[in-house]
């Protein structure tokens, strides 16, 4: 069989790819262009770097409650009796609802007692407890049955 041509004139089916070719290039090209356009941020105002070698100062406001496995109850540094210790903690979170008193315990002490004193502290104003990580007995190892 052998092929035979078309007439002059008649219409080919075959795709040009030439302008294919040209019209993604052009494409490319705008996207290339707009893209780093659209990277651009909001305009703001940084404030100087300052460094300062003294350290910030302490909250004079903080308050620290701890329980000692001797039974010391203890606001801050000074230690009361648990009658006392009530009395205090009502006294001085008398208007700071909103803030945290932290919580630090022996790590010796069993569960049942130190939930026992967060409840009281709960029950005395201390709404909103942080617990201390560092163990006050450094002594003490992690897991270490109660004495």
């Amino acid at each position: 069989m052998a092929m035979t041509g078309g007439k002059m004139g008649d219409m080919k089916s075959d795709i040009n790819i030439t302008p294919l070719v040209d019209v993604v290039l052009v494409l490319l090209i705008i996207f290339m262009v707009v893209t780093p356009l659209l990277q651009r941020g909001y305009e703001t105002k940084v404030p100087p770097k300052v460094t300062t070698n003294q350290p910030p100062p302490q909250n004079m406001d903080q308050l620290v409650v701890r329980l000692t496995e001797d039974g010391g109850m203890f606001i801050n540094r000074e230690q009361y009796t648990e009658r006392d210790f009530l009395n205090k903690l009502d006294e001085v979170t008398r208007g700071r609802e909103g803030k945290v008193v932290f919580f630090a315990a022996d790590g010796n002490l069993s569960y049942d007692k130190v939930a026992r004193f967060m409840d009281m502290c709960n029950d005395h104003g201390a709404k909103s407890l942080g617990i201390v990580l560092e163990d006050i007995n450094p002594t003490a190892t992690s897991g270490e049955a109660p004495k």
